[in-house]
């Protein structure tokens, strides 16, 4: 294992906030990770814990796409300054790749951080530039990401998600790189075998634009949307109806899985951006425009947990919900000034309500093991009385009586209106009848939607027994 003492003592210089006094160039040397692409792959030597290269080659990654290996190609003459000598096998630790991402994560925060002084602020700029123009460390780090090693993995998406916005917001730029990466690998499903980490780091990036109060959002995203607003759209088609037609397996640890996990994730910023900021490229409208295909996903093949997930997706979205997890202060309303949206959220309305006449309540498997609204599972000793997913019944009431409402707001002919409402809630009492039979109280602790949910339950049970009624 190499020597951490250089990585270790920058650390603490930037942890505490200390002036660097080294030439950039030589900072940026020691935070450049020595990994290849030359076959998107890395091992991992347990015996010694080191990241090994798969070819002792440093030059470039070789690809059948020329395009895209012009896009990724590494660049490897480093200017390294007094540190020219030190042993290159100190860059295979997989230690020292952790703490090289911990420390550019560090230093970009406190490049965008008022609080760091001007002058130490300006030498992390000047290592970040030097990091991204001269040795290429965004074609390294996407190489990383595809590592079988989860944190080195996962630390790498965190890094180029943290250097793709910085280059947002500082420079009004698209990382060529990245996009280049991005494009290709969600342009390819399901032959290609990033769309996970691609879809997490994509996300990460929108919800830092999202939650940023200086920037003028809508122009930032402008340019991330521009040049993937086509095939963003296409690959929610292309992800949707590849698993809904049978093509993925129940396992939660599939690659297939995973990948829908975190399209859901994704489809959430997107619903939050379309939202937040009244924007509609195709790719933010795609989710009203095509809910058929997310409806489909609810009773498919697929794990109980992104069914559940696809529902909890359609709840924010029809109630205005999505983002309120990382976006601070209140999500705004539908507004009269941006007709798309009114428009979009009546076509998706109409999607659930013809569904629900279709029996799609009736298809959706719900588990007959209680849980809290986070999706545990409530234990017996809580004295809590066993019952189905109340999660998932919450969403499917909530859906459905949202859907109605706007169903009814956008609705002129009274006759109509009194028919949808008796057709519709009729159909919500026989579903949540066929679920909460054996429920016949609730207990106090439980949350309170469930208690709204059973006495919505016995006022339409008394309704239907009155003499004349629906």
């Amino acid at each position: 294992m190499g020597d951490l003492s250089p990585l270790q003592e920058l650390h603490r210089d930037v942890l505490i906030g200390t002036p660097l006094t080294k030439d950039s160039h030589d900072y940026a040397f020691f935070l450049n990770p020595r990994v290849s692409p030359q076959d998107s792959s890395t091992r991992v030597n347990e015996s010694h814990n080191q990241i090994c290269l798969e070819s002792p080659n440093w030059g470039t990654w070789s690809h059948q796409d020329s395009a895209v290996s012009d896009a990724l190609a590494l660049v490897t003459d480093d200017k390294s300054g007094s540190f020219a000598n030190t042993n290159s096998s100190m860059f295979c630790s997989r230690e020292m790749i952790l703490l090289q991402l911990t420390l550019i994560k560090m230093m970009i925060a406190k490049v965008q951080s008022q609080e760091t002084e001007f002058s130490i602020r300006q030498k992390y700029l000047d290592i970040i530039t030097i990091l991204l123009k001269e040795t290429k460390i965004d074609s390294k780090l996407i190489c990383l990401c595809n590592t079988s090693d989860k944190l080195l993995s996962h630390m790498a998406s965190k890094s180029i998600a943290s250097l793709v916005y910085f280059q947002l917001k500082k420079e009004n730029t698209f990382n060529v790189t990245w996009l280049t990466f991005c494009l290709k690998t969600l342009s390819e499903f399901p032959k290609s075998d990033q769309v996970a980490e691609c879809l997490w780091i994509l996300r990460a990036i929108i919800r830092d634009i999202l939650k940023d109060k200086d920037l003028h959002k809508a122009d930032i995203l402008k340019n991330v949307f521009t040049p993937l607003d086509t095939v963003l759209e296409g690959f929610y088609n292309s992800i949707l109806s590849h698993h809904c037609n049978g093509c993925q397996g129940t396992s939660l640890y599939s690659k297939a899985a995973n990948n829908l996990i975190e399209f859901i994730d994704f489809l959430d910023v997107l619903v939050t951006s379309r939202i937040q900021l009244e924007s509609h490229f195709k790719c933010q409208r795609i989710l009203f425009l095509n809910t058929s295909y997310i409806l489909d996903l609810t009773y498919s093949s697929v794990h109980y947990l992104i069914k559940k997930k696809s529902i909890m997706l359609l709840k924010k979205c029809i109630l205005y919900k999505a983002g309120e997890d990382f976006v601070s202060g209140s999500l705004p309303t539908l507004s009269l000034q941006d007709p798309y949206l009114n428009k979009d959220m009546l076509a998706l309305a109409n999607v659930v309500l013809q569904a629900v006449n279709l029996g799609w309540l009736n298809q959706i498997p719900v588990s007959e093991k209680a849980s809290y609204f986070g999706g545990s599972e409530a234990q017996p000793e809580d004295g809590i009385h066993s019952g189905p997913d109340q999660v998932i019944l919450r969403a499917l009431s909530l859906v459905l009586l949202k859907a109605l409402e706007i169903k009814v707001q956008n609705s002129t002919k009274a006759a109509k209106i009194k028919a949808d409402l008796q057709s519709f809630m009729s159909q919500l009492l026989i579903f949540l009848k066929k679920h909460l039979k054996s429920s016949q109280h609730f207990h106090p602790n439980v949350h309170p939607c469930y208690g709204m949910m059973m006495l919505v339950t016995c006022a339409l049970k008394r309704k239907k027994t009155k003499p004349g009624s629906a």
